[in-house]
């Protein structure tokens, strides 16, 4: 990783000294002098300023302790100014330069040359998705230089992108073995935790990576996300905010608190991130049917079938969005539409057994009973299902045909003794065939299942 440190001198002559003995000696790779410039501050309790001359150092981390120590001998000044930070983002191809400009690794001369040429090539490789041929150019390249991080993040990002998890972390291991900030390796090892669904381990890694990059919304998100996995809402949300105090408009911190919230059912927190969200860009058709779910679960229904319906537009398979707007049609009793939406979930699902009840109580309501009794047979042929048993005793009950409806109840309470709807059905055919004692049987049946 590569850290950025200034220091002020009184005199340009000083200034210039300390920037060409610190690359000299390797302790920066490059030092740069500025100024004059004004500085203000407090000497011994006393308001003060002066004129001074800026050095800007750009070193590899791991000099930053050598670096620190050599200023405090040779600076002019008693006190002198060190402030040190972390770059936040590195080309590569310069942090591989610092590096060299300062002796990082073992590898020297024309073999250290030789493995930058093939971990360049490897990670070229890598970016381009030849996983196989860039994992022997960057195993060849980490013979040359076994300690070489650039390489090393290379191969860990290598084998996190095609799910050796293991083979990843034991990289990024090494590389923090000897570069205990190493962002890259940070980042990357919380990624492969992440996908071996080890979200405490993950989280671990990524907050030390947050210590170093404070503003990287990417994994703040991630973060929230693992933290979700936990069931840790409180925590969850924490990073999704503070994501969103940094980019407002992040679409995934919005898509993470808002289903947060969603799945919570804290309807009025969801709605606020999620049609956020959408305004920014409707093409969401998970969004739009979480959306359309909190408005039906509000009872709000045409709001809900104007979210299923932009959902069903984009995907006109999306069983959740089909789903949605036959159940907004049944509550506003438009069963053609009910059958509509519905009977496309069975030409995709022909042995869905909830749609083939529901579809038949919807031409039942139409009083369309021949294709009523169609799906409730459907029903029937895939496994026992009392609705279906109960919607068929309603229509032979409907046409006179008493036998057979009781024959469907009986078939109910055979499997579900106590099942309270076929109780009721079945008590209605022996008081519309006058069969007074049985009538009373099912009504001491009743009384002791309402009775519990």
């Amino acid at each position: 990783m590569i850290s950025i440190g200034w220091t002020t001198t009184a005199d340009r002559e000083s200034a210039e000294k300390l920037a060409r003995l610190s690359v000299e000696m390797k302790l920066a790779a490059c030092a740069q002098v500025d100024g004059p410039i004004t500085s203000f501050y407090r000497w011994e309790g006393t308001p003060t300023s002066a004129e001074e001359f800026r050095i800007t150092f750009k070193f590899i981390s791991e000099k930053a302790s050598e670096l620190e120590a050599w200023l405090r001998e040779n600076h002019p000044y008693e006190i002198p100014q060190w402030l040190a930070v972390p770059a936040q983002n590195v080309l590569a191809e310069y942090w591989q330069w610092a590096r060299e400009s300062q002796g990082g690794g073992e590898a020297h001369g024309p073999v250290l040359e030789a493995a930058i040429e093939l971990s360049k090539k490897g990670n070229k490789l890598l970016r381009s998705g030849n996983y196989q041929e860039a994992e022997q150019v960057l195993l060849e390249a980490a013979e040359l230089d076994p300690n070489n991080a650039y390489i090393l993040v290379g191969l860990g990002d290598l084998y996190r992108e095609t799910r050796k998890y293991n083979q990843a972390i034991a990289h990024y291991e090494r590389i923090l073995a000897i570069e205990e900030q190493n962002v890259f390796a940070l980042r990357g090892i919380g990624d492969a935790y992440r996908g071996m669904n080890q979200h405490e381990k993950a989280i671990h890694y990524w907050q030390r990576y947050l210590q170093c990059n404070q503003d990287d919304i990417q994994v703040m998100t991630r973060v929230g996300d693992s933290y979700k996995k936990l069931r840790n809402n409180g925590e969850s949300e924490r990073f999704y905010r503070q994501a969103l105090s940094v980019a407002p408009d992040d679409r995934y911190a919005l898509l993470g608190i808002g289903s947060l919230f969603y799945k919570a059912e804290k309807d009025n927190e969801a709605l606020l991130f999620l049609e956020r969200l959408l305004a920014l860009d409707d093409k969401y058709v998970a969004v739009l049917t979480m959306v359309g779910n909190i408005y039906r679960r509000r009872q709000e229904y045409e709001r809900a079938i104007a979210f299923y319906q932009k959902a069903v537009d984009y995907e006109p398979e999306n069983t959740f969005a089909l789903y949605g707007l036959g159940d907004c049609y049944r509550w506003l009793r438009n069963y053609t539409e009910v059958v509509r939406w519905w009977g496309r979930i069975l030409d995709k699902e022909p042995r869905n057994q909830v749609m083939h009840s529901r579809v038949a109580d919807a031409y039942y309501n139409m009083g369309n009973h021949d294709k009523a009794q169609e799906h409730y047979q459907a029903s029937l042929k895939i496994r026992f299902d009392p609705f279906a048993h109960l919607g068929l005793a309603r229509i032979h009950r409907q046409n006179g045909r008493l036998p057979e409806a009781e024959e469907s109840c009986l078939r109910i309470l055979d499997q579900a003794p106590e099942h309270l709807r076929g109780l009721e059905e079945l008590g209605d055919i022996y008081r519309e065939s006058g069969d007074a004692v049985r009538l009373a049987e099912i009504k001491e049946q009743l009384a002791k299942v309402l009775g519990k």
